[in-house]
């Protein structure tokens, strides 16, 4: 005897699948959400160093068009129809009150994610779907008119499966890539995954000293064949492979699509407000007005201490000197360290460190208003599974939460729409 047939099937308990969920069950229609882990959205509980990013409070407009403008075109639907207003709305509900910092990155008050988390399982379940952990699905197909899903021996069939499994980043987190494969084998194209908003790996590998060192207020660059692909005027962290934070996540995905042309290197310019003169006429007059002073006294004002010996040595400038004794050359070398500072090579740029993917399923081949395959009809793609990847700032946590209403509120209108013909 065949089994019965669903009428919606979540794959992927994160941010995507969650709200897909329970907006599905809202509208009434029965859900089973599968999540491959004991505990659901596990990626969201380490996002933003376990504080969790959650959106962004800029416009939907400028949401939008922090990404591509081909993801921003396809994303405008889903951002009007579960605004960032709607994401604080419905956590304010679950208890989970939010506040927006300076640069318009909004987190939970009390600056833990897993409060996020468990209102997000609180609003699913408490709308009515039925959640089941640990049960991984091993293969998603399509026959006779019936999506299957696999999971753990069983066999279950379904009118509507929404994939929402996340990318290929941080795969200790259950984020494995299977909702590539499962797309490609409906016959999806699956643009290249790559890396987005992962560390960069630098070589030669930074002194030992210097990490823990945060460049703010500067420029990060990143160089092929002497041509400048991208910048950021982010933080910049030095850590033991290389570079982190804000501005070396935001041109990770240039960095590793660039060292596939050849090799790629990152410059950093310590003050980009200031051209190659007006700095030289400030450190002019740093000198004059300290000439019997150490030059690494005078430098402190313009450089983490910890790394001016270091820097002076690279350019053949003593770091003994007085101020009295810097030449004019010596100055100049020094200006065109500041603007222009080569902290390495781009040695790698690992996509399992990233905090979204880049690439995935094509967007061509899905229904922006419906989230619905084009290919398949019945299957429906959230989240990091689709090829959308914004920078830092909870724009991609928006994305997933706006393309899961939209699957989750589509796959619901078929069940109603069904249920009223029988």
């Amino acid at each position: 005897m065949e089994p019965e047939i669903l009428p919606i099937v979540v794959i992927g308990a994160g941010g995507a699948g969650l709200i897909a969920a329970w907006k599905s069950a809202l509208m009434g229609a029965p859900v089973l959400l599968l999540e491959r882990n004991r505990k659901p959205a596990i990626k969201l509980l380490i996002s933003g160093g376990g504080k969790c990013n959650v959106t962004h409070e800029g416009s939907m407009e400028e949401l939008r068009g922090a990404f591509t403008p081909r993801q921003g075109r396809f994303l405008k639907h889903a951002f009007y129809a579960f605004t960032n207003a709607d994401v604080r709305t419905q956590l304010a509900r679950s208890g989970v009150e939010t506040y927006a910092r300076e640069n318009g990155r909004v987190f939970p008050k009390s600056g833990r994610a897993s409060d996020v988390v468990e209102a997000l399982v609180s609003l699913a379940r408490s709308a009515g779907a039925d959640i089941h952990l640990d049960s991984k699905v091993d293969s998603v197909f399509f026959r006779e008119g019936i999506i299957h899903v696999a999971v753990g021996g069983e066999m279950i069939r379904a009118r509507k499966v929404i994939i929402a499994t996340g990318g290929a980043s941080y795969r200790k987190t259950g984020t494995t890539g299977d909702g590539f494969t499962w797309a490609a084998g409906f016959g999806h194209t699956i643009i290249p995954i790559g890396p987005a908003l992962a560390p960069i790996r630098t070589r030669p590998p930074l002194p030992e000293d210097w990490r823990g060192i945060a460049l703010r207020n500067g420029r990060l660059d990143i160089y092929c064949r002497e041509k400048k692909l991208a910048q950021d005027r982010g933080d910049v962290l030095f850590s033991h492979e290389g570079i982190s934070g804000p501005a070396a996540l935001a041109l990770s995905r240039t960095a590793a699509s660039s060292l596939l042309h050849g090799e790629t290197f990152v410059r950093y310019d310590f003050f980009p407000d200031l051209d190659f003169h007006a700095l030289d006429e400030k450190l002019n007059r740093m000198v004059l007005a300290a000439r019997a002073r150490k030059l690494t006294t005078i430098l402190e004002e313009l450089l983490p201490n910890r790394m001016i010996d270091r820097m002076l040595e690279s350019i053949r400038v003593s770091s003994d000197a007085r101020g009295y004794t810097l030449r004019r050359e010596e100055r100049k070398a020094i200006v065109q360290m500041l603007k222009s500072w080569s902290i390495g090579a781009v040695e790698h740029v690992d996509v399992d460190r990233g905090e979204v993917t880049s690439g995935g399923v094509s967007l061509d081949e899905v229904d922006p208003r419906t989230m619905e395959s084009r290919k398949v009809r019945g299957l429906h793609l959230a989240g990091e599974v689709l090829d959308i990847d914004g920078p830092i700032g909870g724009y991609n946590l928006q994305a997933a939460f706006s393309t899961g209403f939209v699957a989750g509120e589509s796959a619901a209108n078929s069940y109603r729409e069904s249920a009223r013909g029988r």
